[in-house]
């Protein structure tokens, strides 16, 4: 219990007592340093390892054994052992973005730094000297900043993964496109953040473009003819049309279901045509490069289907 001093009349701990809000404060992780702060000695400290009280897992760095190595631990541990900064997964995992955390921590060492501290807990070193508008501290611990952390985080998932993850951050404004284009600008260089600018333009609504491109392939592998680009019906443009059959087909970006008025307003067109006799067909930039087969299926069917009326 804290004692009330006479002559400060403010509470104090004992250093026992600050030891132990310290290791319940930090995931049982505590540094020499911390334990001095906390008024221990160097012999009681060597007196908590030797009595097996508490493991060094890094060199300078001790877990007490009425916790254990959790997730939090092995990041505080590597933190505290190097002059680290957790990055990529690990920092996403440590905002809060991600609930699963990979089987090393991720981490970078700043370019120049010599340290060859040991450390016993697995770790994905790198190289790499982030600039400080980058480098944040969040619940004692130095990580890259919320539009790094995601990026970097992207730039180790697949495809699939990445994009669904870098969707969700920006659907739930956690973080803005401006804010991860900088990131990525005063980042240049750093290995895996191209990959990571490719999959945030799919995911930031660029890929629209790029799904019409592919359309066009696809049409063309098909030996599909008589469709027509941009096309104005019933005051409304498509992106494809075949006059002859009456059908008119949208092609979305992997972010439309971000956007409830384009929705809305897409609904609209297709009811407009569709009462004045066209075939209304949509797919997304998901649907033609993930299920590509039977989406094209689709499309030839329907064309099939049209001419046949028309024969």
């Amino acid at each position: 219990m804290g004692e009330i001093s006479p002559i400060t009349a403010h509470w104090t701990e004992s250093p026992e007592v600050a030891v132990a809000h310290h290791l319940a404060a930090n995931d049982g992780i505590i540094t020499i340093a911390d334990a001095l702060n906390c008024g221990f000695t160097e012999a009681q400290v060597e007196s908590r390892v030797k009595r097996g009280l508490w493991v060094s897992p890094a060199r300078g760095v001790f877990l007490s054994v009425e916790h254990r190595l959790t997730e939090a631990a092995r990041i505080r541990a590597i933190a505290a052992a190097r002059p680290a900064v957790i990055d990529r997964l690990s920092a996403a995992w440590w905002h809060g973005f991600r609930h699963d955390h990979p089987p090393e921590v991720t981490a970078s060492i700043p370019r120049g730094c010599k340290t060859r501290a040991r450390c016993d807990i697995p770790a994905d070193l790198r190289r790499r000297t982030y600039p400080s508008e980058d480098v944040v501290e969040v619940n004692g611990v130095t990580v890259t900043a919320p539009a790094l952390s995601i990026l970097g985080a992207t730039a180790m998932l697949d495809d699939d993964e990445a994009l669904n993850f870098l969707d969700r951050m920006i659907q739930k404004e956690v973080v803005t496109v401006p804010e991860l284009t900088a990131a990525l600008d005063r980042n240049r260089g750093i290995h895996g953040l191209g990959r990571a600018r490719k999959l945030m333009a799919i995911a930031a609504g660029e890929s629209e473009f790029e799904a019409e491109r592919l359309f066009v392939k696809l049409l063309r592998q098909e030996r599909l003819t008589g469709w027509k680009q941009q096309v104005w019906l019933c005051g409304y443009r498509y992106d494809f049309v075949f006059p002859e059959e009456r059908i008119a087909i949208e092609i979305h970006g992997y972010s439309f279901h971000r956007w409830e008025d384009r929705q809305n307003r897409d609904l609209t067109k297709a009811n407009a045509i569709a009462t004045a006799g066209w075939l209304p067909l949509a797919y997304s930039w998901k649907l033609l490069n993930h299920h590509r087969e039977e989406s094209m299926t689709q499309v030839v069917r329907a064309v099939a289907a049209r001419r046949g009326e028309l024969s």
